[in-house]
């Protein structure tokens, strides 16, 4: 009977030992699951919170070149004026004097056409089509040719003919009296206007 008594308490005092030792793996597994799973979740947070900042600062990126953008935009030129190289420039449909062509430039803040550059010669005979027009080049008697803004055209164009006044063709610069009519180019300083 003691014997009896004792296999029962062998058995009892074994099992929960046992038991104890069953619930810490049941208990450890859960903890590594658990674990595991805050695992996870840290590292979809984090990878959730890194694509939102990236998120934000392409958006504050596109926000603040588009208000620079709209900031430093600017309307080179008016309406029926081009833009290039930092000057705008007016072509005439009508054909007037030397001398209206450069008065209507005047009241409109420009001078019949300036330009110092063979690039610049190039564009203005691109758009010139099979037109002549007046530019800002004249000749006063026994002296040389001048710009409108006072600059000497010394050795810079080669300029055909025995006329007072220089206007441009498709194939150069010639020159005619100052009461013939032709068309004109105008040109000002690009004043870079903002947008309103």
């Amino acid at each position: 009977m003691n014997d009896n008594i004792r296999l029962t308490n062998e058995g009892n005092s074994q099992f929960p030992g046992d038991h104890t030792s069953f619930s810490l793996t049941v208990q450890s597994q859960e903890d590594s699951k658990k674990n595991k799973k805050e695992l996870c979740i840290s590292k979809i947070i984090i990878i959730i919170i890194f694509f939102l900042v990236i998120l934000i600062i392409s958006l504050a990126t596109i926000l603040a070149v588009g208000k620079q953008k709209s900031s430093t935009e600017h309307t080179s030129c008016l309406d029926d004026w081009i833009g290039y190289l930092g000057k705008c420039f007016y072509f005439s449909e009508n054909t007037t004097t030397w001398t209206a062509s450069q008065n209507f430039c005047v009241s409109h803040e420009a001078t019949l056409a300036v330009f110092h550059t063979t690039k610049e010669l190039n564009f203005l005979k691109r758009y010139s089509d099979n037109s002549q027009y007046w530019i800002g080049l004249r000749q006063k008697p026994g002296h040389s040719w001048k710009w409108m803004d006072g600059t000497s055209n010394e050795a810079l164009f080669k300029i055909i003919g025995i006329g007072e006044c220089a206007y441009l063709h498709k194939s150069g610069i010639s020159s005619a009296s100052t009461h013939l009519v032709r068309k004109w180019i105008c040109s000002k300083p690009d004043t870079c206007i903002p947008r309103s």
